[in-house]
């Protein structure tokens, strides 16, 4: 056994001055407790100067992407974005499959120990196989041609087979509303409702807001006609999501740059279990702007944390997208900011019995967040995490 002593607990909910957290040899939690008032040595107690964390859980992620870093020009807007990203698909495989595994690695290094990652092959799936992290993969369906609505479904389950072969958890998800066909964004989010859990990025850009609004704009002119399929019957992107989610699926709605209070309340309405990821660092990168954190916050929303892909992002570091919002938010608060990269991510993932937090029975990873202006409870720029070696 061993006990593991911090200026502060965090247990993924709550902190706990000079908390104890006891693991057994395979990282279980044992007992989680304090060492009173005062910081006193005691015998069989490891101290770390910090505050001791259960892993972090990025719940958003593209790692086969990893290959793309530092070759698309920030502030682009969405549509640009979205154009390179398919200039760039198509690249060496053995380039990509390094780049996953190096970046795979990274998000080893920066603390995270479970990721939900978009997929649009299996390229990836040794590598997770391989990986001492835990990975969710939401294999990701996009067409704009509702002739090709069954093909796309069947080549996704074949992907999707690809993955549990290799005993991976997997599902199928659709890739944002304005990407795919009525027939493919109905059967998309029927096969993630059966799974239980639906990836999807939402209210995302200035460039889709006003495709849905106004029918036309940039995103119009990239996809064409195609959209005809569906965009007369929509005015929001959400409201084409809501029309098929089931109540009870974990619904995970990624970067909301543009979600308002309605948008939130009219969503809770429809869904039970919906959290609401950020990946700030990427919204700067593409469009420069960032959600409203704030009301998140206030309204206690049930909010994860992301890093998006390399392909938008300098970084995979769930430290430093709390870092930014930490900066430009400071009202959030430390407590809120590291429940939503630790325990929130994992129910997201539907990985809280393993994972998120410091209850009992779990192996969360135990990890040490230093260099921390305690007496504001914030993060500094020379915050690090890292993990207490067994």
């Amino acid at each position: 056994m061993r006990v593991i002593s911090g200026h502060y607990v965090f247990t993924g909910k709550e902190f706990i001055k000079n908390g104890t957290v006891e693991i057994d040899s395979s990282g279980k939690i044992v007992s989680v407790g304090s060492l009173g008032d005062s910081i006193v040595e005691k015998e069989g107690t490891e101290f770390f100067n910090g505050i001791i964390i259960p892993g972090f859980v990025n719940a958003h992620c593209h790692i086969e992407l990893s290959h793309m870093k530092g070759q698309i020009p920030q502030h682009s807007g969405m549509t640009a974005f979205c154009n390179s990203v398919i200039s760039y698909r198509n690249s060496d495989v053995n380039e990509q499959i390094s780049a996953m595994y190096e970046a795979d690695k990274l998000m080893e290094n920066e603390g995270i120990v479970a990721v939900g990652d978009i997929s649009n092959n299996d390229l990836s799936a040794l590598m997770k196989k391989d990986s001492r992290l835990i990975y969710h993969t939401f294999v990701e369906t996009l067409n704009l041609n509702p002739c090709r609505a069954e093909e796309n479904i069947v080549n996704a389950r074949i992907v999707k087979q690809t993955f549990e072969n290799e005993g991976l958890r997997v599902s199928i998800t659709p890739h944002a509303p304005y990407s795919l066909s009525e027939k493919l964004f109905a059967k998309s989010v029927t096969e993630g409702n059966n799974s239980g859990i639906i990836s999807i990025h939402n209210e995302e850009s200035c460039d889709e807001m006003e495709l849905f609004a106004k029918k036309q704009g940039k995103m119009r002119d990239f996809f064409g006609k195609d959209m005809d399929d569906f965009l007369p019957k929509y005015d929001n992107p959400l409201h084409r999501i809501l029309k098929y989610i089931a109540p009870e699926t974990s619904l995970l709605l990624i970067h909301n740059t543009h979600t308002n209070e309605q948008d939130y309340r009219q969503t809770l309405k429809q869904n039970r279990k919906t959290t609401w990821v950020l990946c700030p660092a990427s919204n700067l990168y593409i469009e420069n702007n960032l959600p409203d954190v704030n009301m998140f916050a206030k309204l206690n929303a049930h909010v994860a944390i992301g890093t998006d892909s390399l392909s938008s992002n300098t970084n995979l570091s769930i430290l430093q997208e709390l870092k930014i919002l930490d900066s430009k938010f400071p009202e959030t608060g430390l407590q809120n900011l590291l429940r939503w990269a630790t325990l929130n991510g994992a129910e997201a993932l539907n990985l809280d019995s393993e994972l998120g937090s410091f209850d009992l029975g779990k192996r969360p990873g135990v990890f040490v967040l230093s260099n921390i202006d305690f007496r504001n409870m914030r993060l500094t720029e020379n915050s690090q995490i890292k993990r207490v070696k067994s």
